[in-house]
């Protein structure tokens, strides 16, 4: 296996930036010298931006922030144009007030990965996809702890307690 050179001048595209890990990669990118597209709902909101605009005015010119949503076939297209890596953090996090975890979590999460995948299909100049996950991927109820050999959760453990009704978000 070879790995894939990626060009540090090309773009690195980061959906979800406005989040907690996709905030952090942004940051780290920047400060790596790379110049980073950050996908976020609403570019224009006037609230909840603060920390990207910051990091914008702290690294200036390379930082842009496009809108896209996870729901809206072809949204990621424009963000990813010219990007070679692509960091997929955007994922609905929300843990109380849900009255359809169906339709508020688990299918933007599902619909929103096939989006950003098929906009990776469409972009000629994407070489490698890094999706991100959190340790509820295999690891949903405290019960599943006690099953674990030895204790120590491995690639080859599943989350199997979670549901659309119990534990949305981490199913």
């Amino acid at each position: 296996m070879t790995a894939t050179t990626i060009d540090p001048a090309a773009p690195v595209l980061v959906t979800g930036a406005s989040g907690y890990i996709g905030s952090w990669i942004v940051r780290r990118l920047l400060e790596a010298g790379r110049t980073v597209h950050g996908t976020v709902r609403n570019p224009q909101k006037a609230s909840g931006l603060e920390h990207l605009h910051k990091l914008s005015d702290d690294h200036p010119g390379q930082l842009k922030l496009f809108k896209a949503d996870l729901l809206d076939t072809g949204s990621f297209d424009e963000a990813m144009a010219g990007c070679e890596l692509v960091m997929h953090t955007a994922s609905p996090f929300l843990l109380q007030g849900v009255d359809d975890p169906q339709e508020a979590l688990v299918r933007p999460a599902l619909e929103g990965t096939r989006n950003v995948l098929d906009s990776v299909n469409r972009t000629p100049s994407v070489k490698r996809v890094v999706l991100t996950s959190s340790v509820v991927a295999i690891y949903g109820d405290a019960n599943e702890s006690r099953d674990v050999p030895g204790g120590v959760f491995t690639e080859d453990r599943w989350n199997t307690s979670s549901s659309v009704d119990h534990q949305p978000y981490s199913y």
